[in-house]
């Protein structure tokens, strides 16, 4: 009797395990973001971020193309999507991080968790560590839902660096005076993503 408590016990271990999968990916992940000049409001958005979960490690990560963001403001959508602007040096954005509370999420049990991620940004040559805050939902269909919002705030030096690229490519597309334009060093991110098991 004693063995068969035993195996019954190790089975049911051993399945709940198997339960979790190895792996969960989102190939439509949205990312939106707001920041602001001195005359306006400005807002992306991107709907082909991919990223890819694992809740055995915590691991995350996503990708996306520079060329995919929408902008808000006709115009400076017609720049930035433009064959005269060359993205070629910043092309990608990719995170590299981890969910710092994975353990305390049930992977196996419909529910909302909340989540703190931390992690680095690249775009290009530029590297940030940067944190976030979200939530990770369980559906009861074994898929999942994530939102991530990133606070992030740009150094002095690479203010100047951005200013620059504006000043060398924008004027050649549109009619700005990119000494007046500026942009902000705050930037609000937040991420969404919808994920299949794997």
């Amino acid at each position: 009797m004693f063995k068969l408590i035993k195996l019954g016990f190790l089975a049911a271990v051993f399945l709940s395990a198997t339960l979790i999968p190895s792996k969960y990916t989102c190939r439509t992940g949205h990312i939106h973001i707001e920041t602001s000049n001195r005359f306006t409001d400005i807002v992306a958005d991107n709907y082909q971020v991919y990223s890819e979960f694992n809740p055995n490690t915590g691991d995350v990560k996503f990708t996306g193309l520079m060329k995919a963001f929408e902008f808000k403001m006709g115009a400076l959508d017609q720049a930035f999507n433009s064959s005269r602007v060359d993205l070629s040096q910043f092309a990608k954005f990719n995170f590299e991080g981890s969910v710092k509370n994975f353990k305390g999420i049930n992977f196996d049990k419909a529910g909302k968790y909340p989540a703190t991620v931390d992690g680095f940004l690249y775009i290009g040559s530029y590297k940030r560590r940067t944190k976030a805050n979200g939530t990770i939902e369980i559906l009861p269909d074994g898929k999942m839902k994530t939102t991530a919002n990133f606070r992030i705030k740009i150094e002095e030096a690479s203010m100047n660096t951005i200013n620059k690229l504006m000043k060398q490519k924008l004027p050649s597309v549109i009619a700005l005076d990119t000494e007046k334009l500026g942009i902000s060093r705050d930037i609000h991110l937040n991420l969404n993503a919808n994920y299949r098991p794997r």
